[in-house]
């Protein structure tokens, strides 16, 4: 019984949440916190994000500040710079990221904002764009803070950074192979 009200439980979130009108923007990573959640069930993180660009009228401010709830350890897209983040209203009509969904942002380049879907299951539709290299060093070290587990170096490029996206070129580097633009990757969701 307890499995099913779970599951029933779950559900009814999603559904809820499925309905909601969805804000999204790219934004720059100032601060991610874990602060004290409201409830047992969550872990609650404090985020403070520059808003880079946006893909709702809504979105008025230079700056967001936003919650965000999951079962994991930290945000995962606390791990990047940059990113588009998707955000809800509550019922008190602040913007909450109640889903950890989002879209790595990794170059601006010509004014214009690339980056990668990690489900995306192929390239197809995705630009080619060499020569390009990041250094990746910090965004590992927060990496390994997102994972609870003991983790070579080398699975945690492939996880923030696959390589169908990437070319590793170093311990701490990475050459972009394939991106696509932000308006591409927000049109896709």
């Amino acid at each position: 019984m307890k499995k099913l009200t779970t599951v029933f439980l779950i559900l009814a979130i999603h559904i809820f949440y499925s309905q909601s009108k969805i804000y999204a923007f790219v934004g720059k990573k100032i601060s991610v916190e874990r602060v004290k959640p409201d409830d047992s069930f969550n872990l609650k993180y404090r985020n403070v994000y520059k808003v880079e660009q946006v893909f709702d009228d809504e979105i008025k401010a230079d700056t967001l500040v936003f919650n965000s709830f999951t079962h994991m350890n930290q945000i995962r897209y606390s791990v990047y710079d940059y990113a588009i983040i998707y955000l809800v209203k509550n019922e008190n009509g602040e913007f909450v990221h109640r889903r950890t969904y989002y879209k790595p942002i990794i170059l601006k380049k010509n004014g214009e904002w690339y980056g990668f879907d990690i489900s995306d299951k192929n390239i197809k539709g995705y630009e080619s764009i060499n020569n390009e290299r990041l250094n990746i060093r910090k965004n590992l070290a927060i990496g390994k803070t997102t994972i609870n587990e003991k983790i070579k170096n080398k699975w945690l490029v492939n996880a923030f950074y696959p390589e169908k996206f990437f070319t590793r070129i170093g311990k701490n580097k990475v050459e972009t192979k394939y991106l696509k633009t932000a308006e591409k990757l927000f049109k896709s969701n």
